[in-house]
């Protein structure tokens, strides 16, 4: 990150965060939640793999995923319109369409 301040606009609330943050990092500072799966802070590498922290950028043709798109000056997010979360519970729908939801059982649960 950099000593460069960045202000944005999340959810009608206006945020300044070092350049180079991730908009999914700058909407938790405006008090704005973004529901991630394979988002971690600690992980250096931030693949966008699951889609589930699509958020609306004005400007932009299409939702940008949060955890890779980072900070620009002036940038209007929306974590929270139709268009967001209907493509939120849709990725959601999508991961879960085939799993069988028994994570004591699972092997992978440990």
């Amino acid at each position: 990150m950099s000593d460069q301040l960045v202000s944005l606009t999340i959810d009608d609330v206006a945020v300044t965060v070092p350049a180079g943050t991730p908009v999914i990092q700058a909407a938790e500072r405006a008090g704005s939640i973004v529901p991630r799966y394979c988002y971690h802070p600690g992980i250096p590498s931030r693949p966008a793999q699951c889609r589930v922290c699509l958020v609306e950028i004005e400007g932009q043709p299409k939702l940008q995923p949060s955890c890779v798109m980072t900070v620009q000056d002036g940038m209007v997010v929306h974590t929270q319109s139709e268009q967001v979360l209907t493509a939120q519970r849709s990725v959601i729908e999508f991961l879960l369409l085939n799993h069988p939801l028994d994570c004591p059982i699972c092997d992978a649960a440990g």
